[in-house]
């Protein structure tokens, strides 16, 4: 369960900015722009940020899947010496919070970027985001009209 939920983690840190790489993730980037009404300085500011997090996070992703690698081979090979699979899983958890932490600055960096009425917008996806999950159970019983 520990080892799913890191791996969920280090997804979650992951994915945001490496979906920009698709067609997908560039209109993902330009609804992002356009509701939050990015100005285009704002906008490179922003680019410089994404580039700043992957060159600091892909060292860090790389490391860990290095040592998820020596994990799974002392785990495939019977009966892994638990002083060596605590120390890796130790530099793995380290390695993890420091992903998160790179993750925390790109965030921090991006809403140093916006003005008061950008951050709102922002603050309202953040809500709507937690409560997402919520609303099929509201549409099932009619509480929300279908579009």
């Amino acid at each position: 369960m520990k080892r799913l939920l890191i791996g969920l983690i280090a997804l979650a840190i992951v994915m945001p900015v490496a979906a920009q790489e698709t067609p997908l993730g560039e209109a993902a980037k330009n609804g992002i722009i356009h509701y939050l009404s990015l100005t285009p300085d704002q906008v490179v500011a922003w680019d410089q940020l994404i580039e700043e997090f992957e060159a600091d996070a892909q060292p860090l992703r790389e490391a860990i899947a290095e040592i998820q690698a020596q994990i799974d081979e002392l785990f495939a090979g019977g009966d892994p010496d638990p002083e060596e699979l605590g120390e890796l899983v130790i530099q793995r958890r380290d390695l993890v919070e420091q992903l998160a932490q790179v993750r925390v600055d790109y965030v921090e960096g991006f809403e140093a970027l916006l003005d008061e009425e950008q951050f709102k917008r922002l603050r309202l996806i953040r809500r709507a985001d937690r409560v997402e999950p919520l609303i099929p159970a509201f549409r099932i019983y009619g509480l929300l009209p279908r579009h």
